[in-house]
């Protein structure tokens, strides 16, 4: 499933150098992944719930999103979406760095080892590959790029996937249509959040069996629309 739209990716990068198409093969191949991975679960020892199963569709609903997002934005606004994807996980990145540190002080509290040296290293190390995030110069602490948002047909985009939906929808019939997966992001997010209620529809359920097939249509009908769109750029 979205062979045709990984190999169609390539042909277009060679042709055209474009981010687009480097993001378009990468999304195409994690969704890949991701029903390789579901494949592999073991179904059948889950009593009650398969929260894996869910959650590994949710990831592919996110990605299906953002890869027809992608696929159908203007090349006037494509380098500033992509800027704001950027910003938004050099952001997650520091923090993620940061709170590890914090992690290794309360767990070694003796440690000698000089933990504002560690922060000062990391950013050094990574500056290079996230200078276009960063308002600092190399050396200094860490300053990420506030992203403005950028308004698409009047929607404001800050990279939200909600805001992604918003904007699909405004657009021709055939993307509606397709937006539309972005319901079951939201049902397959509740695996994430423990509830009572959430038992009683398990993944022998009979709806769940139903949403999974529509989400593998999804897949399918998305390939097919971006196959069609750039397929004259593979010449």
């Amino acid at each position: 499933m979205v062979e045709k739209v990984q190999k169609l990716t390539e042909l277009c990068y060679n042709d055209t150098k474009s981010n687009r198409f480097v993001a378009l093969n990468d999304l195409t191949r994690k969704i890949r992944v991701c029903f390789n991975a579901i494949y592999l679960l073991p179904l059948d020892q889950y009593d009650v719930l398969c929260v894996p199963a869910n959650l590994m569709y949710r990831c592919i609903v996110s990605d299906l999103m953002t890869t027809l997002f992608i696929a159908v934005i203007d090349d006037s606004q494509l380098d500033e979406v992509m800027h704001i994807m950027d910003v938004d996980f050099a952001k997650s990145l520091k923090n993620s760095l940061d709170a590890n540190i914090e992690i290794r002080k309360e767990t070694y509290p003796d440690e000698s080892e000089d933990f504002d040296e560690l922060s000062k290293n990391y950013q050094i190390k990574l500056y290079d590959d996230l200078k276009d995030c960063l308002s600092s110069e190399k050396g200094e602490e860490w300053e990420i790029k506030k992203a403005k948002p950028i308004f698409i047909n009047g929607i404001a985009y800050t990279g939200q996937i909600r805001q992604m939906y918003d904007i699909l929808k405004t657009l021709d019939y055939e993307v509606r249509v397709l937006a539309s997966v972005y319901q079951y992001y939201k049902l397959f997010s509740q695996s994430e959040h423990y509830s009572l209620k959430g038992r009683i529809f398990n993944y022998n359920h009979e709806l769940y069996e139903k949403y999974y097939n529509k989400i593998h249509g999804y897949v399918y009908l998305t390939e097919e629309y971006i196959y069609k769109k750039y397929d004259k750029s593979a010449g």
